[in-house]
C-alpha cells in the first residue's frame, strides 16, 4: 500500500459509545436488509426459474451479509477470558476472508483479491475476532470497486505493528470516522454515512470495539481515490514467514 503516492489523512479509534445507544442503531439499520429479504421472497414466488435462481441466489447473499453483522455485534460481548490471543499468520487469515466474501462480490461483478508479499511476519490476535473484523471491512467495500481497480486486502508491516488493509476506491471518508459514529450514538441519531450509503456505519463500531478487545486499533487512511480501512495487530515473537 503506498499511501504517500495517494495523499493521505489517517483517523484512529478512540472511546466507545453505551451499549444500547449500539443496540438501537443496530436494530434500524438491520430493518433494511430484513425488507429487502421479503421482497426477494415475494419476488422468487413469481417469474421464470432463471429468475427464480437469481433471486435466491441474491436471498443467500443478502442474508449472509446480515448475518455476518449480527455476529459482529455479538462477539462484542465475548468475555475477555474467552479471547484466545496466539500468533497467526496473517495471509492465510486474508486468504479465508476473501474465499467467504468472493460469492458477494461475484455476484456485484466486482474483484476481491489478497495483495501478495514476500516477507510478512506472524501477528498476535485472536483468530475469529479478527475474521470478523476484516469481514466487515471487506462488506463496506463491496459496492466501492471497479475492473480497472478491485478492491484488495494488503498485510505490512507498519511501525512496529502488522496491518492489514482493505483498500476501496469509494468516496472520501472522515478522518475522524469512528469518534464521530461514537458521538451519533450516543445522541441516538441515525448512522448512515452520507457519501457511502452501502457502508455498515455498526460494522464500523463493532470492528472498533473487537480490535480493542485484542489490544489493537482499527482506522482508516484517506486516499485521493478511495479509502483504506485497516486494523493494526502486534507482531508475534516467533519466526516469521518465509
Amino acid at each position: 500500500m503506498n499511501a504517500a503516492s495517494h495523499g493521505h489523512t489517517e483517523g484512529r479509534s478512540a472511546g466507545f459509545a453505551d451499549d444500547s445507544s449500539l443496540v438501537i442503531a443496530a436494530a434500524n439499520e438491520l430493518s433494511a436488509p430484513l425488507v429487502l429479504l421479503r421482497q426477494l421472497s415475494l419476488g422468487a414466488l413469481q417469474g421464470s426459474e432463471e429468475e427464480r435462481r437469481l433471486l435466491n441466489d441474491r436471498l443467500t447473499l443478502t442474508s449472509e451479509r446480515a448475518l455476518r453483522l449480527v455476529a459482529s455485534l455479538s462477539l462484542t460481548a465475548t468475555n475477555q477470558q474467552q479471547l484466545q490471543l496466539e500468533p497467526i499468520n496473517p495471509v492465510s487469515v486474508c486468504q479465508e476472508v476473501v474465499h467467504e466474501l468472493m460469492p458477494l462480490f461475484v455476484a456485484h461483478g466486482q474483484t476481491l483479491t489478497v495483495r501478495p508479499r514476500a516477507r510478512i511476519p506472524l501477528l498476535v490476535g485472536d483468530r475469529q475476532l479478527l475474521r470478523q473484523i476484516l469481514l466487515s471491512f471487506g462488506d463496506n467495500a463491496l459496492f466501492y470497486g471497479s475492473s480497472e481497480h478491485p478492491v484488495d486486502v494488503s498485510i505490512m508491516e507498519h511501525r512496529g505493528k502488522v496491518r492489514i488493509g482493505v483498500r476501496d476506491f469509494g468516496p472520501a471518508v472522515p478522518t475522524n470516522l469512528w469518534r464521530l459514529l461514537d458521538e451519533r450514538l450516543l445522541q441516538r441519531a441515525r448512522l448512515p454515512l452520507a457519501d457511502r450509503p452501502h457502508t455498515s456505519a455498526i460494522s464500523l463500531v463493532a470492528a472498533k470495539r473487537l480490535a480493542e478487545m485484542m489490544g489493537s486499533t482499527v482506522g482508516v487512511t484517506r486516499h485521493r481515490d478511495g479509502a483504506t480501512f485497516y486494523v493494526d495487530l502486534g507482531v508475534s515473537g516467533q519466526m516469521s514467514l518465509l
